[in-house]
């Protein structure tokens, strides 16, 4: 039972991921109750490192050497490029959502230099 002026608030544990610029790049709170999983911090700081330094985003639960989402297309004439190009790099599913492969050994190399 709560007495008067006693806090019902629970605490929580949080992450912060905080670039070397000094900019919160991703905050995960946690209940007190729950654990943290260090697998998916990694994951996240790894999907953070690759996105920067590819210039791409990452889908939920990317892992190196999966497929990131290349960033939408300009304009209507690059997205028509796009979507009619043969070039294998680059997977268009729509004229607006590309995916493209990097390999594991080239994220990896180049997140942890």
């Amino acid at each position: 039972m709560i007495q008067p002026s006693e806090s019902s608030t629970k605490a929580v544990r949080a992450v912060f991921v905080i670039d070397p610029k000094g900019i919160i790049r991703a905050i995960i709170y946690y209940p007190l109750s729950l654990g943290r999983n260090f697998d998916e911090l990694l994951r996240v700081l790894m999907a953070l490192q690759t996105a920067d330094a590819f210039s791409v985003a990452t889908p939920a639960d990317w892992r190196p050497g999966d497929d990131v989402i290349v960033p939408t297309a300009g304009s209507c004439g690059v997205a028509k490029e796009r979507m009619e190009s043969t070039d294998a790099d680059v997977t268009c599913h729509d004229w607006f959502f590309c995916t493209r492969r990097i390999e594991k050994e080239r994220v990896l190399k180049t997140i942890q230099q």
